[in-house]
């Protein structure tokens, strides 16, 4: 049965160029084919380019969000808010 929850998070290491694709599916105890699977069902893109990089890490974090689960994307946001919130004090 595939944990999506896992299968995001290591995803989102793929796209921060943490980990192999191939690494992704061993990480999230699912198979390369379940993985390519998923990958396509939610239109994910293969690192090919560093637009394929930003779209994935992005599509990855809405995902992630639409489970309840903060992506590094969200976290970084809410820093930097918080950064600039303290700048214009």
């Amino acid at each position: 049965m595939l944990d999506e929850m896992s299968v995001l998070v290591t995803l989102q290491r793929y796209y921060l160029d943490d980990i192999t694709f191939e690494r992704v599916a061993s990480d999230a105890g699912i198979t390369l084919y379940e993985l390519i699977e998923y990958v396509r069902k939610n239109e994910l893109p293969i690192v090919l380019t560093e637009e394929d990089r930003v779209d994935g890490i992005r599509r990855v974090s809405e995902l992630m969000e639409k489970h309840g689960m903060k992506s590094a994307l969200k976290i970084a946001e809410e820093a930097y808010q918080k950064v600039k919130a303290r700048g214009s004090s």
